[in-house]
């Protein structure tokens, strides 16, 4: 492959959040490569070149990073593309947030979940297994969660309420499963708090939260994630509690100089912490963090990356921020209609696509129903509902025959939650 005189950067997996990361590597000067298994994926067009290949083949990327002379392999927000971005660069000597090691022990949730009862962050109760008889003498309590050790986001996640809906659940996340494990987990109640965290000289720096709201699919019980709103609703003590799990989290991988992104339940003054990576959070985080604070977490993660220490200043706006999630039904998906004119009023101040129109949407997991994301700022709650009320309402997502596949229906919680 011929590449001019700038240095290359490989970038691994085409999401749309790869977009800001390409953009930002850019003006640093460097000759951006993407690389994704897809023919066409969101970031394709914001790179100077394309090689389709899977980022989870690891000596495949090595080959190619090699055939590059690649001085910087990096991922902002995929845990698996993180794995082999620092596979590749412990392999050619290459600098990186941390080693592969460490990369590939917080890529496992089940041995996350491990490390988290051994050194005393609150979490639920779980086993970590293989086979279903192994569940019997768990004592674990109705209602369950299944999630496959080590799949990307929620993909093979579902909540089960009965030995027949685990039984089935259970082999389901076994193939999507690259170790064959599966963690069952007891249900625990309260807000989804996600906390985005940079360590700065081995300290755990909160630079936000936020709630995400979720809902179940009653057919299937596939959760999806349909908004995250800026500031949560709870307790100082609670915010304490996970800026503790997140130094402890840290501490327990000695991490430093790298963004941490901690999802907990918060029940009054209580935290369960779900999963953590030590990343920049997916979809568009990055967006709400930097109108929040200023941080720039992306420029954060390359600095992390080229071992450069990042200073954390921040300077809370003070608003409050909602990133919507749209989802589609399954058909081929051509436009969002009504984006345009709302992004003209200056409702919504971002938008971002994560399907290239004709994408033929199927099956039901949530990413592979997700068209895009925007961001919605108000100067309080009820204000923030009402803009995201009125964007629901305004937007359609259109098939080839021009017919709506609009998932609109996941949204009907928001004003019975929130009025």
């Amino acid at each position: 492959m011929d590449v001019n005189q700038k240095p290359v950067a490989l970038v691994l997996g085409g999401t749309a959040p790869h977009i800001v990361l390409i953009n930002h590597l850019k003006k640093r000067g460097y000759y951006v490569v993407l690389l994704d298994y897809l023919d066409n994926p969101p970031a394709k067009a914001h790179a100077h070149l394309h090689v389709q290949e899977s980022t989870l083949d690891m000596d495949k990327v090595l080959e190619v990073a090699k055939e590059l002379n690649t001085q910087l392999v990096i991922s902002s927000s995929i845990d698996q593309a993180n794995v082999t971005a620092c596979y590749v660069a412990e392999q050619m000597g290459l600098t990186k947030p941390y080693s592969y090691e460490t990369a590939l022990a917080v890529s496992n949730k089940g041995k996350m979940k491990e490390m988290m009862r051994r050194n005393g962050v609150p979490t639920s109760r779980f086993v970590y297994v293989e086979y279903q008889n192994e569940l019997e003498q768990a004592g674990l309590k109705w209602p369950l969660m299944v999630k496959p050790a080590d799949a990307c986001g929620s993909a093979g996640v579902k909540k089960v309420k009965n030995q027949n809906e685990l039984a089935q659940y259970f082999e389901f996340a076994k193939t999507i499963s690259r170790t064959d494990k599966v963690i069952v987990e007891e249900v625990v109640e309260g807000l989804e708090v996600s906390a985005y965290c940079f360590i700065e000289k081995g300290e755990a720096r909160l630079l936000m939260m936020s709630e995400r709201l979720s809902v179940a699919n009653e057919a299937d019980d596939v959760i999806k994630c349909y908004a995250t709103i800026t500031p949560p609703d709870i307790s100082t003590h609670a915010k304490k509690r996970i800026v503790e799990a997140a130094q402890q989290v840290a501490d327990m991988y000695g991490l430093d100089n790298t963004p941490l992104h901690i999802q907990a339940f918060v029940s009054g003054e209580t935290i369960h912490v779900i999963e953590f990576a030590p990343r920049a959070g997916g979809g568009i985080s990055h967006e709400t963090i930097f109108d929040e604070t200023g941080f720039d977490i992306i420029d954060a993660t390359i600095d992390s990356f080229l071992e450069v220490p990042h200073r954390v200043e921040i300077q809370p706006s003070g608003l409050h921020q909602a990133i919507g999630i749209i989802y589609a039904l399954p058909g081929v998906f051509v436009k969002v209609t009504g984006m345009d004119k709302l992004m003209e009023e200056g409702l919504v101040k971002a938008y971002y696509g994560y399907k290239p129109p004709h994408t033929n949407i199927q099956g039901i997991t949530a990413s592979k129903c997700r068209i895009g994301a925007y961001v919605v700022k108000a100067h309080s709650k009820k204000e923030l509902f009402n803009s995201l009320h009125r964007v629901v309402n305004s937007l359609d997502v259109l098939n080839e025959q021009g017919e709506s596949m609009y998932d609109k229906g996941i949204y009907e919680s928001i004003e019975a939650a929130y009025s």
